[in-house]
């Protein structure tokens, strides 16, 4: 199977407010809207946070409703970071932005890296890792 390009597709609740999130706490200059379809582009992964009647218009093709995960976790966004500072600082940021940090950021010894998590407005968790090695 050749692939071109890989997109996951999540719904949001109000587009402004991710698109204002992932500009302030990520540092995304790039990120553009257009018809309610933010597009995040990230090494080899495009992301596109759609309005929830946007995104049901694929699902219910198929009988299905969009599901935002709020406390649960249907899939993790991982991240490998180059640098545990630029962790630091978006950890700091994401409450700030609507989005919450469910716990300290700590060493995971068993996988060896610096790891922290955080939600964005919607409820979509994302993993940040700084390898130690």
């Amino acid at each position: 199977m050749n692939i071109r390009t890989t997109v996951v597709c999540l719904p949001v609740r109000n587009p402004d407010k991710t698109l204002l999130f992932y500009q302030n706490v990520l540092g995304f200059s790039d990120i553009q809207m257009d018809e309610g379809i933010i597009t995040l582009e990230l090494p080899n992964l495009s992301l596109f946070f759609m309005k929830k009647d946007s995104f049901e218009s694929y699902t219910k093709k198929i009988g299905r409703k969009a599901q935002f995960p709020d406390n649960n976790a249907g899939m993790v966004i991982s991240c490998a970071m180059e640098a545990r500072e630029d962790m630091d600082t978006i950890l700091e940021k994401v409450p700030k932005h609507g989005g919450a940090v469910p716990n300290q950021v700590a060493m995971d010894k068993a996988s060896g890296g610096y790891i922290g998590y955080f939600s964005d407005p919607d409820g979509h968790l994302w993993e940040l890792v700084y390898p130690l090695q």
